[in-house]
């Protein structure tokens, strides 16, 4: 099961298009929309250190440092400014 995620919400960009997006899982959808998790400028994800979770197969904690999958036609990857955004006003550090 994929949500489509927007990375700066549409309530405040009025932009639904696929480069203000990402695809994740619904709970990692909205530990992004909590700022408990987040991707940076080089595709990589980062967990906020407030994350205090176990090491177990469910863990938030388990996708620090990985890349994310990005898609084929690099028009479509997701903004490096809606990442910016997204890491200095939503993502907890």
């Amino acid at each position: 099961m994929i949500d489509a995620c927007h990375i700066v919400p549409f309530r405040l960009s009025n932009e639904d298009n696929i480069p203000n997006g990402i695809s994740l899982s619904p709970n990692l959808h909205r530990a992004f929309d909590r700022g408990l998790i987040t991707v940076n400028n080089e595709y990589i994800v980062r967990v906020s250190p407030i994350v205090k979770d176990n090491d177990s197969k469910w863990s938030i904690s388990q996708f620090e440092g990985t890349e994310i999958i990005l898609p084929s036609d690099a028009k479509c990857f997701p903004s490096l400014e809606s990442l910016s955004w997204h890491n200095k006003e939503v993502f907890i550090l």
